[in-house]
């Protein structure tokens, strides 16, 4: 299906400034049918706004909004609140690319704790969540902070709290947390090497047991390294 006909589809669904129950059904199905990736779930977003921007004219402007909000809750992949256990591994993009969309989707925090991070790409996106609001707090290794290609610094100037482990051992773990909801885990480093070359892997927890045990665990690193 082409853009242009969901995006019809999203026309007809505004037409009586309501989304009704069967109506998020039937666009959830046509949805379900397209395969679609966290990047085409934000390009949907986009031309909703863009759509509830072009009736925004008249007087039921609040409506419209109202129509928007219900849409989001459709067009959001729902897989970031229910979905089992997932596994991925690299050299693929696949660990690389989850690690952005979980920075996509998140809305509120985001608690870093790995040995190093290197990779530029991921850098960018912990930097360009910063800008947009996000609580951003990282835990690291001290001596590879110091190593040729570390973000480290970059990331400190930029304004993101920094704690380092300041210790004989090695700060070892590799695990975000994503608005306390999600958990990254597993031997990926967040580097380029992890990404191209290293055979590398990464588990995404959803589960509130799991994720309430790493937040739990970061803040007690957080106050150690203090």
């Amino acid at each position: 299906m082409l853009k242009s006909e969901i995006d019809e589809i999203l026309r007809q669904t505004l037409s009586d400034l309501r989304l009704s129950r069967s109506e998020k059904k039937g666009l959830r199905a046509v949805l379900g049918d397209m395969e679609l990736s966290e990047g085409d779930y934000g390009q949907l977003r986009k031309s909703a706004f863009e759509i509830a921007a072009e009736a925004l004219n008249d007087s039921r402007s609040r409506q419209v909004v109202e129509w928007l909000e219900e849409l989001m809750k459709v067009l959001v992949p729902r897989e970031e609140t229910t979905a089992p256990p997932r596994a991925y591994f690299s050299p693929e993009a696949d660990c690389r690319s989850r690690i952005l969309s979980l920075f996509h989707a998140a809305r509120r925090s985001v608690d870093i704790c790995v040995f190093t991070i290197t990779d530029n790409q991921l850098t960018r996106e912990i930097l360009a969540s910063h800008s947009r609001g996000l609580k951003i707090r990282i835990i690291t290794d001290d001596e590879t902070s110091q190593h040729q290609g570390s973000d480290t610094k970059q990331l400190e100037e930029a304004g993101i709290p920094v704690r380092f482990d300041n210790d004989e051992q090695h700060m070892h773990n590799k695990f975000a947390v994503f608005d306390g909801k999600a958990v990254c885990t597993g031997s990926y480093n967040w580097t380029r090497t992890a990404a191209e070359h290293n055979l590398e892997n990464i588990v995404v927890f959803h589960d509130p047991s799991i994720c309430g045990k790493f937040s739990g665990e970061f803040e007690r690193l957080w106050e150690l390294f203090s």
